[in-house]
């Protein structure tokens, strides 16, 4: 029996979504991977590996600040549409008018990191639900390691994401551009844990620095259903276990920009699991503009970040749907 045209574009747009969704994790990893497979080939096949390397660094050397094409503007915004309506995503304001306010830039402190904090892309240029004033134009920080994988980086860029460094930090604050970033960072993938919340904030002092230096208040976000978007295996630690101990990892991943393992989402793909994304946005922390804070100055205010984050866990874990799940905070 044929399918009517009803049923054909609903399977088209199903692998769509699927092709859309996967390509944001698959482009990533297969992009970065070229460069080892060109390594590997070199011994054996000299002139293609060096033809790969020269076409991969012809594409690097492609200016970042171009205008994206019009169909790439298309991709951007059908991507985050359909990501709204697949998980479903779910941003709950507590202080909406308190983040209406424009004229001084907020720091968005967003948790947890998980394998991939997909989630913080609610803050880019392409969000689907309306962001408030001050949050408009936000920029991204993520992993400068997404930016050595050719094609991909101009994706990242376009969608509103920078690489993370402390000039492009203070830059984007100075300009009065909301800033948002994953404190725990990569250290806090090490620290991981199935069926348990974690964060990894305790000695995260940078970004509250950043925040005092530009008088920015510190928001908190946590995003429950994170942690379920993908299984993964630390390679070396996970498998075989605990072969490297965590500080080493911990050096290794820092100097590469990751941390090396094996992940996958629905039916072993890179799709992301279909599990509901319920981000919380909490209310600012007002914080004074101190151009050398003090250690204490940083410590009270970091603390009183993590102290905001434990709260908003503890008050929507059960309006999430995850009543039995615990947080720990490292």
């Amino acid at each position: 029996m044929l399918l009517d045209s009803k049923s054909w574009a609903r399977r088209a747009h199903a692998v769509a979504v699927f092709l859309t969704l996967s390509t944001w994790v698959s482009g990533l990893i297969i992009l970065n991977a070229w460069w080892i497979v060109d390594l590997i080939i070199l011994p054996k096949r000299p002139l293609v590996a060096i033809a790969c390397f020269a076409f991969k660094i012809g594409l690097l050397l492609v200016p970042l600040r171009v205008e994206p094409p019009s169909c790439v503007k298309r991709f951007l915004r059908f991507s985050l549409v359909a990501a709204h309506h697949y998980f479903p995503v779910q941003v709950v304001y507590e202080d909406r008018a308190a983040l209406e306010k424009t004229g001084h830039p907020f720091v968005i402190g967003y948790e947890p990191h998980s394998v991939l904090p997909q989630g913080i892309c609610a803050f880019c240029s392409y969000a689907v639900d309306g962001l408030p004033a001050g949050l408009k134009q936000t920029r991204i920080l993520a992993s400068s390691a997404a930016f050595w994988a050719p094609v991909m980086r101009h994706m990242w860029w376009w969608l509103g994401i920078r690489p993370v460094s402390h000039q492009c930090f203070a830059t984007l604050l100075a300009k009065g551009r909301s800033v948002a970033l994953c404190p725990g960072g990569i250290k806090e993938v090490l620290f991981m844990e199935r069926g348990r919340e974690v964060a990894y904030l305790h000695k995260r002092t940078g970004f509250v620095r950043m925040a005092l230096q530009a008088g920015a208040p510190l928001v908190p976000v946590f995003a429950f259903g994170q942690s379920d978007m993908y299984s993964y295996v630390r390679l070396f630690y996970d498998f075989p276990k605990h072969l490297i101990p965590r500080a080493q990892w911990a050096r290794l991943a820092r100097r590469i920009g990751y941390v090396p393992m094996i992940i996958w989402g629905w039916c072993f793909s890179f799709m992301p699991k279909q599990v509901p994304l319920y981000i919380v946005v909490g209310k600012p922390i007002p914080v004074p503009k101190v151009e050398q804070p003090s250690s204490e100055q940083v410590e009270d205010y970091l603390q009183r970040f993590i102290e905001e984050e434990e709260r908003i866990f503890r008050e929507h874990r059960e309006a999430a749907g995850q009543a039995g799940v615990e947080l720990t905070v490292y």
